[in-house]
């Protein structure tokens, strides 16, 4: 099953001595991921992220974290990535938060990233996203539908978040 051995690599990954990430975070690509079971709004989740991101110290001198928010998500493999993580910690496939939210025109519907990087890839569930239930639904979660897809919805409800971190070598030079 790929779910399964991506699982099993994550795993292998976050007990790697060269993993960059912090302990409790996992890698994918040059960024480090935390799955945070206590469920959250949406804007309490962003906040927490943050605050995990300030609380982390380079490390040995190699690595220096830049900021941490509910995570965005640039590819499929990303998106794969995050749900082999969120399977990994909670054995299902929770509604989840991540960090898209939409403009404050509704009738744009041009959806951002929290961490400011470009909304570049898109995974919605079935008939996503819209706003079936009558209210604004400007923020996103993972895991909808049978596809485990993106849904949008109201930021006030509270769920578990996945929060990211870019992370940035450190070169020495010797002189």
């Amino acid at each position: 099953m790929p779910g399964l051995l991506l699982s099993d690599d994550l795993v292998k990954l976050a007990a790697d001595k060269r993993n960059p990430c912090p302990t409790g975070w996992f890698q994918f690509n040059s960024r480090c991921f935390m799955f945070v079971e206590t469920a959250r709004t949406w804007p309490k989740a962003e906040r927490h992220c943050m605050f995990l991101g300030e609380k982390l110290k380079p490390v040995h001198n190699t690595v220096k974290y830049l900021g941490a928010n509910l995570a965005s998500v640039h590819s499929s493999d990303e998106s794969t990535f995050l749900q082999a993580l969120v399977l990994i910690k909670t054995g299902s496939f929770p509604l989840t938060w991540i960090g898209g939210f939409d403009a404050v025109q509704e009738k744009d519907r041009l959806w951002f990233w929290s961490d400011g990087s470009k909304f570049d890839h898109e995974n919605w569930a079935e008939d996503e996203p819209s706003n079936t239930r009558g209210a604004r639904e400007p923020c996103i979660q993972m895991n909808s539908g049978d596809e485990n897809g993106w849904q949008a919805e109201s930021c006030g409800r509270r769920y578990p978040s996945v929060c990211s971190i870019r992370t940035c070598l450190i070169h020495q030079t010797i002189t």
